[in-house]
């Protein structure tokens, strides 16, 4: 089975001619919807970008983009400056999303914007953070947590740029960036893999993988999330002392069951090379966009295999000792206890904490105190405690992990 070869140009420019008309471009029948937005952008004279250019360089030049380094992957607070931050991984995503496009003739800026934004909503401290978000929310009766919807989320409604005028802003992302975001979920069994022809509200959607991209390109990144973590995991384990040479041996003996290739290192290299080329020429219009059935098994193999030796050690569910939940809760308790209707947040003087969340919260207001650069939309009644708490779940969502536990760290001084 030829999978690893570089030589495929001719194939490659054979599936740019099959995938021509697919691409979101301007004679797509599907354009006037993918370049919708909510509100209009400011016209810029001699701005030669596509729609989707600027949306790629709007969410690039958000504060939440820049708080993506200090996001956990999948290790927390890593000692080793190699091992892959939140950060890591969505370059490496908009990477391959942007190679395989390229091979397949669809639109590389679309697949690049959608990449740069889809786990800009991702909680601190990972999926484990997901999960401790979540307990909150049931608790207090607040919408479900889950970081696709929270993506969406973020560049909606929280995300702010500020434009010639020195006015802050909504993102207003265009549909096509804005459906990708939301529907990358990847953790799913399908193979090939089809956009939808529908334009639907993309607020209804209310779970992980309901419906599937609205375009092609949002099929591509939705896989190319997948490529990207299960290489880098494996090399991050490794450089993490979390795996060992029988473990990556272990791998190796996989990739010979599935491709009858022997020997074959488990790096990166090899790992996202095989999943890429395998994407090309396997995908088709008519088919999808999807694996072989070998390299489909090979990487479920490789997913069980990471879910059992990196995803589920203990070891990695803890900091000091702790779980990420006994962080998260009393940070969430803290802010949420320092409620007050006139002022909106009790005790801020001399307390950085809260002066930074009222300096954040007071954007997203009807309040006198609102900055009057602000033009943003107005998300939160104040007056409803209930909404109040929402917010606090959105601000804590934004964190870095060692923001987090600075907070946490802060408020345990004070008791």
């Amino acid at each position: 089975m030829r999978v690893l070869g570089s030589n495929n140009n001719l194939l490659f420019q054979s599936k740019k001619t099959l995938f021509k008309q697919e691409a979101m471009d301007e004679i797509n029948t599907k354009w006037d919807n993918a370049i919708k937005r909510d509100q209009p952008l400011e016209t810029k004279p001699y701005d030669v970008r596509t729609p989707f250019e600027r949306d790629k360089n709007r969410i690039m030049y958000s504060e939440g983009f820049d708080r993506l380094r200090y996001k956990t992957q999948v290790f927390y607070n890593p000692q080793n400056d190699m091992v892959s931050t939140r950060s890591t991984h969505t370059m490496l995503v908009s990477d391959i999303a942007r190679n395989i496009c390229r091979r397949l003739g669809l639109n590389e800026d679309l697949a690049e914007a959608i990449a740069q934004g889809h786990d800009i909503g991702h909680a601190p401290f990972g999926h484990d953070g997901e999960k401790a978000i979540n307990k909150i929310v049931q608790e207090k009766e607040l919408s479900k947590f889950w970081h696709e919807k929270n993506s969406l989320h973020m560049v909606d409604d929280i995300l702010l740029l500020e434009n010639s005028k020195g006015k802050q802003r909504n993102l207003d992302l265009t549909y096509a960036v804005r459906d990708g975001i939301i529907n990358h979920c990847g953790e799913v069994n399908q193979n090939f893999i089809m956009p939808r022809q529908e334009f639907i509200d993309l607020k209804t959607i209310n779970k992980p993988a309901q419906v599937e991209p609205y375009t092609w390109e949002g099929v591509v990144v939705k896989l190319s999330d997948k490529i990207a973590y299960l290489g880098r995991d494996i090399e991050d384990a490794k450089k993490m002392g979390i795996l060992k040479e029988k473990d990556l041996k272990s791998i190796s003996k996989l990739m010979e069951k599935h491709l009858g290739i022997p020997n074959l290192e488990p790096n990166n290299t090899n790992i996202v090379n095989l999943f890429i080329n395998d994407v090309v020429n396997n995908s088709s219009p008519d088919k999808g966009i999807g694996f072989s059935k070998p390299v489909a098994n090979l990487m479920d193999d490789i997913k069980e295999f990471n879910y059992k030796n990196i995803y589920l050690k203990p070891k990695l569910k803890q900091i000091n000792g702790k779980k990420v939940d006994e962080f998260i809760k009393p940070v969430f308790d803290y802010y949420a206890g320092s409620y007050e209707e006139r002022s909106l947040v009790k005790n801020t003087r001399k307390n950085p904490v809260l002066t930074l969340f009222k300096s954040w919260l007071v954007k997203y207001v009807d309040n006198p105190e609102r900055p009057k650069n602000c033009e943003n939309k107005i998300i939160y009644n104040i007056k409803n405690p209930k909404e109040y708490n929402q917010a606090v779940v959105d601000f804590i969502s934004g964190m870095t992990d060692k923001y987090l536990l600075k907070v946490y760290k802060f408020i345990n001084k004070k008791k």
